[in-house]
């Protein structure tokens, strides 16, 4: 049970740290985009929104691939943490004048990514076994 809570709280946390840690490449691709109170255009935002996918669907690997067993009920814990924090990020944040476009996508490309994620990991246990 120990094991399991640190996967998935390991997998959740270093997806935190993996996206905090695009902001300084973002902020290199896009000078002057990410400025403190200044909301950045619609191309770097997309840009962090795909870094945002990559760093999911690979934390999502990695829960699905340390998972003690069950690789599937580990994600769906993933998943449903990160939706949850997620939306508490979203609610207070949708009224200081980001385009609403940017918070939704972080919440609807969360569960595809985990799938994915999901789905690569087991993939590459059935051809382990074979």
């Amino acid at each position: 049970m120990l094991k399991s809570i640190a996967v998935v709280a390991g997998s959740y946390l270093l997806s935190i740290v993996l996206v905090l840690a695009t902001d300084p490449l973002l902020s290199h691709l896009f000078p002057g985009d990410f400025a403190p109170g200044q909301v950045p255009s619609n191309h770097a935002l997309m840009a962090s929104t795909a870094f945002f996918v990559i760093v999911s669907i690979l934390c999502a690997w990695l829960c699905a691939r340390f998972a003690p067993r069950r690789a599937g009920l580990h994600v769906l814990w993933f998943f449903i943490i990160g939706e949850v924090m997620g939306i508490g990020a979203t609610i207070p944040n949708w009224s200081k004048g980001w385009p609403h476009w940017y918070w939704l996508s972080w919440l609807l490309t969360w569960p595809v990514s985990c799938w994915i994620g999901l789905l690569a990991a087991g993939r590459r246990a059935d051809s382990a076994s074979a």
